[in-house]
Formats: structure tokens, sequence, C-alpha cells
């Protein structure tokens, strides 16, 4: 039995960013399939080298592609700019929340690859393989993931990770990166995730998180829960160097229901990240959606924000 671990692991590149594999794992692999056991407990076999896949998790298609593979459907997304030209113009089967069976069904898909956090995602796994069609579900949160991914497709597309040039850039960058401003003093830092329904505090699982402490930031919340509630009076409490902000939905309005309630507050401007200007919104094609092969971009934008000034060489 064979589990997966991070890139780094494998080529001995991924050694700055280090984890515990353990969202999936290999229970048996041949020249024709692959037997995987989900984050979830869930088994599947899945068959390489597919001729017909369908990606129903947008965050998925990057990584697919990185490793080799090919789509022959997407989920409908708002913007498609950042996704590999090959894809912008495939056959779409609904929306994230709202995938049409009868769509993915009328393709014949010979895989099919969905999220594992998505309740209508799992429902649809169950379907397909009640039709003896193979289907996985993938927790994808972090960077961390993203190499357990990579490593996987590349063996479902009948390569190996060794091969993968691609993936080799991404760990070579992100590692060279880390190893730099891991010798920088460690600033401490918030990540704010601001929505429609209120704003919450993010954890060390969650992606700018992740990113910032593999950078060598220290996150003012000691936890690995996703998203916890705002408090204002925690974050006064705490006073980080420097505060990030993630939006999800319409970036302006929310930018501006944040400034309004929350920065109007006297208290905030007594904030060392106010005084100094080190409050921060993302931009939401790297932070809010899994940059995936931009994965370097991301990393170096937060690496020039957590240490102003500091000369990072590429």
């Amino acid at each position: 039995m064979t589990r997966i671990k991070p890139i780094l692991a494998i080529l001995c590149l991924w050694t700055a960013l280090a984890v515990s594999g353990g969202d999936f794992t290999i229970l048996n692999e041949t020249d024709s399939n692959l037997r995987l056991r989900q984050f979830n407990n869930v088994e599947v076999t899945l068959p390489k080298n597919p001729k017909t896949v369908v990606i129903g998790y947008s965050s998925l298609i990057q990584v697919w592609y990185c490793a080799g593979g090919t789509a022959a459907a997407i989920p409908e997304l708002s913007s498609t700019a950042t996704l590999p030209k090959a894809t912008r113009k495939l056959p779409t089967i609904g929306r994230f929340n709202a995938l049409s069976t009868e769509k993915i069904l009328a393709m014949k898909p010979d895989l099919v690859l969905l999220n594992g956090r998505n309740g209508s995602h799992n429902r649809l796994r169950k379907t397909f393989a009640s039709l003896e069609i193979p289907a996985a579900c993938f927790k994808y949160e972090n960077y961390s993931d993203f190499t357990d991914l990579v490593d996987l497709f590349c063996r479902l597309n009948g390569g190996s990770l060794k091969h993968c040039k691609e993936a080799i850039r991404i760990s070579r960058e992100i590692n060279g990166l880390t190893a730099q401003t891991r010798k920088l003093a460690s600033p401490r830092f918030a990540v704010v995730f601001a929505a429609a329904a209120g704003f919450s505090i993010e954890t060390g699982d969650t992606n700018t998180a992740y990113m910032l402490t593999q950078l060598g930031g220290r996150n003012i919340v000691d936890s690995d829960t996703g998203r916890l509630p705002f408090s204002f009076e925690k974050l006064i409490y705490e006073n980080p160097d420097v505060i990030f902000i993630n939006t999800m939905g319409k970036a302006d309005a929310l930018k501006d229901k944040f400034r309004s309630e929350v920065m109007s507050q006297s208290a905030w401007r007594e904030l060392k990240a106010s005084k100094a200007g080190r409050v921060h919104f993302l931009p939401a094609d790297l932070f809010l959606y899994q940059p995936g092969t931009r994965f370097p971009e991301a990393f170096r934008y937060l690496a020039e924000l957590l240490y102003p000034g500091a000369e990072l060489k590429k």
C-alpha cells in the first residue's frame, strides 16, 4: 500500500514544503488502473490513460493538464482567462454546484474528477459508480494538496513525476523562494476572508495562510480548522504586522463593506499593520481560487508583501 506524498518526498525537490500526505491512499497500482482510497475512506478504481475525461471541479483543470492530461468537458465559469488555452472552448456541464448528470453522461466519459467537499459531487460519484463510470472526489485546499494531486495525476496519465517538467519548475521556484524568506525575520500576519455573509479569519490549512506560513510568516490564529468567526477584539489584541484580505463575491462591494464596518473604527487605526500601510486586499485569481501552475506567482506575490524591501532572487 502506497501513501501519496507531496512531490518533494518523491523527487527530493519539495524539501522546504514537506508535509505528510494522507488525503488519499493508493491501495494498488497496475499498468492499466489504480485503486484509490479517498480522504473520506471511499475506495475507487480509476483507469490509466483515460481517453474522455470530464472535470467537474475547475481548480483541478490546471493540475490535470500540468500532469499531461486533457479534458473533454469542464464546468461553466464566469471567466476562463486563467485556464489552459486548450480548455477555454470546451463543452460545459453546468455550474459547479449544479452539474448536469445528463450532459456528463452524454460525453461517455471513462473518468470523472469531482470535488470531495461538495455534497452534490459526492452524490454524483455514487451515481456514476452505479453506472460503472469511474469517478473520484478530491480535496484540494492548499499547496500541499496540489503536490499530492500532481503526483497522482501523472500516474493516471501513464507518466511519472520525475518527467513532469512543469511540476519540477514549480517546485524549484517555490523552494528557492521559501529558502530565502525563511532566513528573514518572521512577521505575524492575519488573513481575513470577506464574503456577503460576513467576515472570518483563515487558519493554517486555508490556501493563503498556508503559503504565508511556508514563507516564514506566523499566523495569529493557532488552528488548522478552515475558517473561524471574525473577532475584531482578537485582531486588536494580537496586533499583527500585516493583514491580508480575501474577497469572495463582488470584490469592490466587499472592500467597501470591510472598510466601513471594520477599518473605520478608531481602534483599527492603532494597529501596527494599519499604521504601516500593510493592509492588503488580495486578487481573487491567485488567492480565492487555487492558482495551480501559478503557485510560484502566488507565493512571490505574498513574499513581496510579507517582506517589503527584501531582495528576493528569482
